[in-house]
């Protein structure tokens, strides 16, 4: 059905373009892409033997809105397992690659597709993911064929725009815990807890699900004020329970393939009997399938499951359903699949409308990171090869949020709303990241009857790297760590248990953003100091799409300045109206607020930092625009500093110190002090091969490009994402050159 349907689009878009009516085209060259990859070059013909590292794709603009047709001159001497993406302005065809004869390029079409005047659309030629065949795609150019003449232009790569010098909380990741917070570590030494789920039982119990299968239950009243928590066992033998829920005196569990009710048939405490609730959907033993998270409602749980890993550089193969969200009855176990799409949903919770909040991990078709409000029969874009998921559409549902990676999120786990009892942050969503660390939160809105919103720094500052959360009736949060790999001091020191208190000091931060017709309102937690927030030049304003891709993750598309034409504070000085001129749908603003900031009470800005999704622009809903009050623009000092500096340390800050350290505290991955020149041992997945060699830009580089072709000893396969994906060759360069002069050999 879904190659029909596919066919049908494709004959109907071709009605559109006549052959006869095309008259001029426009070549985009293999020798003009982004970054090539692993791939090379014979003369002007790229050989294209993997598409992980290789970002093949163009800008181009129209003056006028038309539809055009692509074609591709191109070389393959034997079938590929899976199919290439051509991606159109995110509009996505299929192209079965066709073998020819010898090395002869052949020209082919690939699909007809509208293209619209205005902003420069890109074109993305996407391989696929991982795998490397020994007969590659020659690769010379691709042909877009216009009716208008003069209509279509070639643009170049859009540089991204100069960043202001980043600080923690301005740029970079928060260092330390937001002062409105009293931490305790409730930790057992002898005991380690990787945190999978977690609950209230009642208002004194806490209980919580571990990785290796085992339920634990606190009795928070006994509690010592010091010492370690009295932990006590109450079920063991459970399979990767990743997601826990209780309704009334029930306790179920989200283990490695099946939805689980757990039973204490003899009342003695310990639970001996386990219910198969439901296991309906088809899986396989891959090490990356699992059902995340558990949401108890009205007699039903809902929870997610992730897709495989191990097959995906491969053949592309999913068992049918995986990325789902599921709703399961609690007594007869009927399933019903709510949503699909999703690739490591690595959390679910219950938002204030009731609906449900979802957070997605960046990889393969997804990216960036995401905070989902999900939509029953929506589809999140995550594909693969058949079987197709059966929500699988070709215009995927966005999330409500972007959480861009390494800037506000790497790998976002349980979304849990605040409380009433937390002030100001009370109904805003709360979630912890097993990468980066700390906990971010989400402002949501409704824009007609799309729910869309901001994300914000939270705090950093803990020992734990947060998994799971749970909030008690006097509004204690629980915070469940949990770490992966194979370096077992790490996986001790950032899994456990942490209790957060809430102790209403007041922060001055940006609280909320709102989106109006002409621009973006924030909301800040205390006023403004009087004459403070006027000038739009106190702002740092960017904006930028995204486009889905079967590589890993994405770069941004049009990452350019957003135009701030004013800036209006309102009359009790707690909200800006930051005019903004070309609001575009399914775009990004990245908001930096100037440090130098200051509230009523002259409290400095905390973080002043945010991230608004647009999803729908609101019609006839305008910010009030105010003349600049006399006397208000006086100050001399510039609001920002902008620096050449060394954009490789950007990059690493960006995309490798969530994992890498370069003063050798140990993180998910390995260390890089005193990397560069060292030897080391690594070990080749193709043939078990273990063999020392000497750390080099080469080396570093095919790392980057390939994390699979030599693995570091210790650590197992795809435990790093392939940025190099995401970067330009020149961007590759100067982030290897940051590595070699940061960790030089002792």
């Amino acid at each position: 059905m879904k190659n029909l349907l596919s066919t049908f689009a494709f004959v109907a878009l071709s009605c559109l373009v006549p052959a006869s009516a095309v008259s001029e085209e426009l070549d985009l060259l293999s020798t003009d892409i982004f970054a090539k990859g692993p791939n090379v070059y014979k003369e002007d013909v790229l050989e294209i033997t993997k598409g992980r590292g290789a970002t093949i794709g163009w800008y181009i603009s129209a003056k006028k809105e038309e539809q055009v047709r692509v074609s591709i001159e191109y070389s393959c001497a034997a079938p590929l397992n899976q199919d290439y993406q051509l991606s159109f302005d995110g509009i996505d065809q299929f192209w079965k690659v066709v073998p020819t004869e010898g090395e002869e390029l052949k020209r082919v079409e690939l699909g007809v597709f509208p293209i619209r005047k205005g902003l420069p659309v890109l074109v993305l030629l996407v391989p696929p993911s991982g795998t490397k065949y020994k007969h590659p795609v020659r690769f010379r150019k691709l042909v877009i064929e216009s009716s208008i003449p003069g209509n279509l232009t070639r643009v170049q790569a859009i540089k991204a725009p100069d960043a202001p010098v980043s600080s923690p909380g301005f740029g970079s990741k928060l260092s330390e815990t937001h002062p409105a917070l009293e931490v305790r570590d409730l930790r057992d030494e002898d005991l380690t807890l990787r945190i999978s789920g977690m609950k209230m039982r009642s208002e004194t119990e806490l209980i919580l699900t571990t990785w290796d299968g085992n339920l634990y239950s606190l009795d928070l009243n006994a509690v010592p004020e010091t010492g370690p928590p009295p932990y006590r066992r109450i079920a063991r033998g459970l399979s990767e329970p990743m997601g826990l829920a209780v309704s009334g005196d029930r306790i179920f569990v989200t283990e490695k393939n099946q939805v689980t009710e757990l039973i204490d048939k003899d009342g003695d405490g310990i639970f001996e009997t386990y219910r198969c609730v439901s296991n309906d959907w088809p899986s396989s033993m891959d090490y990356h399938e699992y059902l995340f998270g558990l949401v108890a409602k009205e007699k039903h749980l809902y929870f997610t499951a992730s897709v495989g890993m191990a097959r995906r550089g491969i053949d592309n193969f999913q068992p049918l359903l995986r990325g789902s969200v599921f709703k399961v009855h609690m007594d007869t176990g009927a399933t019903e699949v709510v949503a699909g799409g999703l690739r490591t949903p690595d959390g679910i919770g219950e938002g204030a409308d009731g609906g449900l909040l979802v957070t997605d991990n960046q990889g393969e078709w997804l990216p960036a990171n995401k905070l989902i409000h999900v939509e029953k029969g929506a589809f999140y874009q995550f594909r693969s090869t058949a079987p197709w998921h059966p929500l699988d559409v070709p215009k995927a549902t966005p999330p409500a949020v972007w959480l861009p990676l390494g800037e506000i999120g790497a790998s976002p786990t349980e979304p849990i709303l605040f409380p009433s009892s937390w002030g100001p942050y009370a109904g805003q969503v709360l979630f912890g990241d097993e990468t980066f660390g700390g906990l971010q939160r989400a402002f949501l809105e409704e824009v007609d009857g799309v729910t869309q919103g901001a994300a914000f720094r939270f705090s950093q500052g803990f020992r734990h790297h947060f998994h799971r959360l749970a909030f008690t009736a006097k509004g204690d949060l629980y915070a469940g760590g949990i770490a992966r790999g194979n370096d077992q001091g790490y996986i001790d020191r950032v899994s456990g248990v942490t209790r957060i208190r809430y102790t209403g000091i007041e922060v001055f931060e940006p609280l909320a953003a709102r989106l109006r017709s002409n621009g973006l309102e924030i909301e800040f937690t205390q006023p403004l100091a009087e004459n403070t927030g006027w000038n739009p030049a106190g702002y740092d304003v960017t904006q930028w799409g995204y486009q889905a891709t079967q590589t890993y993750g994405g770069q941004k598309v049009r990452h350019r300045r957003a135009g701030v034409s004013s800036a209006t504070v309102s009359a009790d000085r707690r909200r800006v109206f930051l005019e903004i001129e070309g609001i575009v749908p399914e775009e990004v603003f990245h908001v930096r607020i100037s440090k130098l900031f200051s509230s009523e009470s002259g409290e400095p800005i905390r973080a002043g930092e945010l991230w608004y999704t647009v999803n729908r622009v609101p019609t006839d809903l305008p910010g009030e625009v105010k003349k600049v009050p006399s006397g208000t623009f006086t100050r001399v000092e510039p609001f920002f500093q902008f620096t050449k500096g060394d954009p490789g340390q950007v990059l690493f800050q960006t995309y490798c110190a969530s994992c890498h350290s370069l003063n050798g505290t140990k993180l998910v991955g390995p260390s890089f002090k005193g990397l560069a020149g060292s030897q080391i041992k690594v070990k080749d997945p193709a043939s078990g091969e273990t063999r020392s060699i000497e750390v080099t830009a080469e080396y570093l580089r095919e790392s980057i490009l390939d994390p699979n072709a030599l693995l570091a000893e210790g650590y197992p396969e795809n435990l790093m994402p392939p940025i190099g994906a995401i970067l330009t060759d020149a961007q590759l360069d100067d982030l290897v050159d940051f590595i070699i002069k940061a960790s030089p050999k002792p």
